[in-house]
């Protein structure tokens, strides 16, 4: 019996990395774009204007050189191991003629290009002096080349931001510092004492009435109702002797809340169809709930809550408060949206006025976004649903002033053309003046600041949406078989896994709103009671007031730099 022989398998190829892209065919292909990029500004610049062809030819040379510097730069490093004296050269060079340009700037060159050349020629002869008398060995030359190379990317970007972003905030403080309009005079505190001062601005004045209001005492018992439902949740889950008393005390609470919030919505509607201040539910509201008695209950029951949870911890009786369950962690949220309300809505200021925007749209944005998510989600038609809510954030801010001045506007005769106004007119109420009427101030900041949740929910939306599907099928399906309902399912499973782009979503919001400028200037200009520090900041640019402008614009830098500096460390720890 014969063996059959085997053939051999053909030898397969020997793999190989793939090798990164090599730098000559980045800058090939960076040349080729510049080159696109030049010859199409020179085209456009043939067919304008003398100043704007000066503006297009300058854009020319300024891309121009930064694309040689770049370009320059690299191919030097490509030398540092044969000819190392071009390493300095080249950059003594570089540095050269920024010394030349700033000489020349300050009237110590002639206004050429000669005074720059010749900067550049002297720093290039000293630079290959120095690389002469100074040359390191081969392997000084390769540490060398690797320190340098990066800094041919990361360069640009720390000069433009240090160009157009540092030095301009550094300028901007000191202005804020100096005397005069145009900040001609020396430094003083006059600026900020004249802002501070100013009432319009900033104001503690009918602090007291804080307290008394009927947001202020709601908001306190919203949160006492938090804190009592995550302790009857707890009592639930534990199975205690007191989970029936827990049951019955969330009932009593519970309709509590349904009769106020009932009171509250009915209240609303009828002092906007009506005139302000002349509604007959709000005046009951206003003597029953904002009382010296309510306000003395609820306090009370606060004291006692905490003085009862106090004890309880002090003898081991009480667990951890349940926050996972809706009853109090919506409800908690509420509470201190009421408080912030009453606080905000009774000072009457710019700075009080900037803070109630931040609250009222970074919160209710995340808040309608989380919500429009979860719908949309489980719409049969969610792509088309999704493109309609986000739709707004492709139009811009005076674009969707003026489409919702349209709805709000409140015309002269009988026949309304804003559609909200129509709609009152013909329930058989008198039109609402909105936003633009001094009588419904500071509520009128409400109507402007809805048409900011309208832009920016498609976009909390969108971003929510990505993160609720990028939950682990596996920890759901486990929650379902465990008995979990779909809303335990959502607030202890995917909330918990959410909660850092929700934090995300939320920090983006309060930047671009206290920002916020467009549809003030647009709708009101600051006219009723609805002044920002942006367009405060504005304004008094084209007064003009430098220093006092300046003023705003670092107030705004101070109210923001926490929010980013919070953001930046939990990034920081996100990625450790």
């Amino acid at each position: 019996m014969t063996a059959t022989a085997v053939p051999e398998a053909p030898p397969s190829r020997p793999t190989k990395d793939r090798e990164p892209l090599a730098f000559a065919t980045v800058a090939k292909w960076f040349g080729w774009v510049v080159t696109a990029a030049v010859v199409i500004l020179l085209i456009i610049g043939a067919f304008t204007s003398d100043p704007i062809r000066k503006m297009w030819y300058s854009i020319v040379i300024g891309v121009g050189a930064a694309a040689a510097l770049f370009i320059g730069y690299n191919k030097i490093l490509d030398q540092s191991r044969a000819r190392w004296p071009l390493i300095p050269a080249g950059l003594g060079a570089m540095v050269g003629l920024v010394v030349g340009a700033a000489l020349q700037h300050n009237g110590w060159f002639p206004p050429d290009a000669l005074g720059i050349l010749l900067g550049g020629l002297v720093g290039f002869v000293v630079g290959y002096g120095l690389g002469m008398a100074l040359t390191p060995d081969l392997a000084g030359r390769v540490r060398w080349e690797q320190r340098l190379r990066p800094i041919g990317f990361v360069g640009p970007a720390v000069m433009f931001v240090l160009v157009f972003l540092i030095i301009p905030s550094f300028r901007t403080i000191v202005l804020s510092f100096k005397g005069g309009r145009r900040g001609e005079g020396s430094l003083t505190l006059d600026q900020y004492r004249n802002v501070l001062g100013d009432d319009t601005f900033f104001s503690v004045d009918g602090f007291t009435n804080i307290f008394t209001s009927r947001l202020f005492i709601v908001g306190v018992f919203a949160l006492v109702f938090a804190v009592v439902a995550a302790w009857a949740s707890t009592q639930k889950f534990l199975g205690t002797d007191q989970a029936r008393n827990a049951t019955n005390i969330m009932r009593v609470l519970g309709g509590a809340v349904v009769v106020m919030v009932a009171l509250a919505i009915i209240g609303f509607f009828e002092a906007v169809f009506r005139e302000p201040n002349e509604s007959d539910i709000v005046d009951v509201l206003t003597k029953v709930v904002s009382s010296t008695a309510s306000l003395i209950v609820v306090l009370v029951a606060a004291a006692l809550v905490l003085a009862l949870f106090i004890l309880g911890r002090s003898r081991g009786s009480t667990a951890d408060l349940d926050w996972g369950t809706p009853s109090s962690s919506l409800v908690a949220i509420l509470g201190v949206i009421l408080l912030l309300f009453a606080v905000l809505s009774t000072m009457q200021a710019v700075i009080w006025n900037n803070l109630w925007w931040v609250v009222t749209v970074a919160g209710l944005s995340t808040v309608l976004g989380l919500l429009l998510a979860i719908l949309a989600d489980r719409s049969s038609s969610e792509k088309w649903a999704k493109t309609m809510i986000f739709m707004p954030m492709a139009i811009s801010m005076v674009g969707a002033a003026v489409i919702w001045d349209f709805m709000y506007t409140r015309s002269p005769g009988d026949d309304q053309l804003g559609l909200l106004n129509a709609i009152i007119q013909g329930l058989g109420f008198s039109p609402a003046g909105f936003f633009n009427d001094g009588l419904q101030a500071p509520w009128n900041n409400i109507w402007i600041m809805i048409i900011m949740i309208w832009i920016q929910a498609g976009f909390a939306m969108v971003v929510l949406s990505a993160a609720i599907k990028s939950v682990p099928d596996d920890l759901l399906e486990a929650a379902r078989v465990d008995g979990a309902t779909e809303i335990q399912v959502f607030w202890r499973i995917v909330i918990p896994q959410i909660r850092p782009t929700i934090l995300v979503v939320l920090t983006t919001l309060i930047i671009i709103v206290m920002k916020v400028y467009d549809l003030v200037k647009a709708t009101t200009n600051g006219r009723a009671g609805t002044e920002v520090f942006a367009n405060a900041m504005f304004n008094e640019l084209r007064n003009p007031n430098f220093p006092k402008s300046a003023v705003f614009a670092v107030t705004i830098f101070v109210l923001t730099l926490p929010v980013m500096v919070y953001n930046i460390r939990r990034t920081q720890k996100e990625v450790a």
